[in-house]
């Protein structure tokens, strides 16, 4: 008998073979932390099942379908993920301090995944400038996302998620956003929208560092929690801020670009546009159906198109809109480049 004639056939490795072995997993490490043996070696045999149900059914995805090419690398993270949380759900309450400890070995996957998206990003730029198109940053991660087996509101997620990240963290030298072939307007600089969302990020970061004193004299632990919390949110209003500053919108001969940092995305072709209204407009709700305010403050141009369009925003959202309230630092430069 050869070694091929006993090779296990290829059909296994498929979702429901991966989904049939990693449900033999769990069927057997449960039965194991419910029975007396469990009692007599908690420790061990605790050990033993978080390893099995962590880092054992990630192994079994990582053979059974990524290395067989029928699912992304990428996913290879959120199956661990996964695992973390159904080992949690599985182990008795007092024995799941190792499967606490071994997720952080989710921290590589991550790492692994955004360096896959900066590469992919630097390949896109240079793909799409031979072409002659010039996309901004979050749209390059958007399109490399696409290309993808990911599915479409995961990658919205991670692309948001990527952007925001990018913004706080790597735009600082860097200029706004402008093709060449484009005419770029600013939202942030009259009303303070910029100017708001920084006095924000210092009134966090000083919040942080009051709290996390008082809190870790007593609570240590309570203070990792909330210490990690306010950096995250730190972050996040630090890229929102920057993508403000960095993603104007956009006029070329044939589309307005309607930008709001990362929160609306809407290109509207200049044949879709059935009226524009100059000066000061009438402030309407934000959630008025319909209708979508591109910045803060009450808007000095208002846009009234043919019919409804479906903008774009963060995390996948979506929602359509026939008017546009944009508030601009200089409507008289925007009034004079729609009517040449």
């Amino acid at each position: 008998m050869t070694a091929s004639s006993i090779r296990r056939p290829p059909r296994i490795r498929t979702p429901l073979g991966f989904a049939a072995v990693a449900a033999a997993f769990y069927l057997i490490d449960g039965l194991i932390v419910r029975s007396s043996v469990f009692a007599q070696s908690p420790d061990l045999l605790a050990a033993a099942v978080s390893f099995d149900l962590t880092i054992g059914v990630t192994a079994v995805y990582w053979l059974m379908l990524v290395r067989p090419k029928r699912v992304a690398v990428r996913t290879a993270l959120p199956m661990f993920l996964a695992s973390v949380v159904a080992a949690t759900i599985t182990l008795p309450a007092g024995h799941r301090d190792l499967v606490h400890d071994i997720r952080y070995l989710g921290i590589p996957l991550e790492l692994a995944v955004v360096g896959f998206i900066i590469v992919g990003v630097r390949r896109t730029r240079r793909a799409l400038n031979a072409s002659g198109i010039e996309l901004d940053v979050p749209e390059r991660i958007r399109l490399v996302l696409g290309g993808s087996s990911m599915q479409s509101r995961i990658a919205d997620v991670v692309a948001t998620e990527t952007s925001v990240f990018y913004y706080a963290l790597a735009s600082w030298r860097r200029t706004p956003f402008v093709p060449v072939n484009a005419q770029a307007f600013f939202y942030h600089k009259k009303n303070g929208y910029a100017a708001l969302l920084y006095t924000l990020f210092m009134v966090s970061m000083i919040e942080m560092v009051a709290i996390d004193f008082l809190v870790r004299l007593h609570h240590p632990t309570a203070a990792n929690v909330m210490l990690a919390i306010d950096l995250f949110a730190g972050v996040w209003i630090l890229g929102l801020a920057r993508a403000v500053q960095q993603r104007p919108i956009l006029l070329s001969a044939t589309e307005l670009h309607v930008r709001n940092g990362l929160q609306w995305r809407l290109d509207i072709p200049r044949q879709a546009i059935a009226s524009i209204h100059f000066g000061r407009q009438r402030q309407l709700p934000n959630r008025a159906p319909g209708y979508l305010r591109a910045a803060l403050g009450q808007p000095n141009v208002m846009i009234e198109l043919r019919e409804s369009m479906r903008a774009r925003g963060p995390y996948g959202i979506e929602r359509m809109v026939q008017r546009v309230g944009l508030v601009l630092d200089d409507a008289k430069a925007f009034e004079k480049a729609m009517s040449s």
